[in-house]
């Protein structure tokens, strides 16, 4: 038999279509893995104002604040909000007093709910739609926002209260 004599060349077009090929799937790569990156990043973000819109939520409806009679006092002197005399009854006085700091201590007051990176829209509404009070400013159609609505007790009546922190 006679002995095959090969040489290992590589012919231009063979390595051509390798770097094609190989370009190819890394770009693919990069482009996928961008994606990916983008979509976890989203998830974390609204993970993220959902909990700090839950927490919110509860404080405001669960806890008095701190101290509890922060709403005779100046913003300074404020750890926390809360809007309950006991658990799931609101004080008039401190939801009023909430409204108040719209006008001059928004960003103070959100701070103090946990919700500093965040806009926020906190309304109460009594069961026929009714709105008793409102703080901060209502998100747009286009916003990505996070709500809970919960339900406590204004003067004996039933009202919903509803937590909507938005970016």
């Amino acid at each position: 038999m006679k002995a095959l004599n090969r040489k290992g060349q590589v012919f231009s077009t063979d390595l051509i279509l390798a770097v094609a090929v190989f370009l190819f799937a890394l770009t693919l790569t990069i482009v996928y893995s961008n994606q990916v990156a983008n979509r976890v990043g989203y998830w974390e973000e609204a993970s993220e104002r959902e909990n700090a819109a839950l927490l919110a939520s509860r404080a405001l409806v669960l806890f008095s604040g701190e101290p509890s009679n922060w709403e005779n006092l100046s913003i300074e002197d404020i750890n926390s909000i809360g809007l309950a005399v006991s658990q799931n009854e609101l004080s008039l006085a401190k939801l009023q007093k909430l409204g108040d700091f719209n006008l001059v201590h928004y960003s103070e007051a959100k701070a103090l709910l946990g919700l500093a990176k965040y806009d926020v829209w906190i309304e109460v509404r009594d069961l026929n739609g009714q709105l008793v009070e409102s703080f901060g400013f209502e998100p747009s159609l286009s916003n990505q926002s996070t709500a809970f609505t919960r339900i406590a007790v204004l003067n004996g009546q039933p009202v919903l209260v509803k937590v909507e922190a938005f970016e």
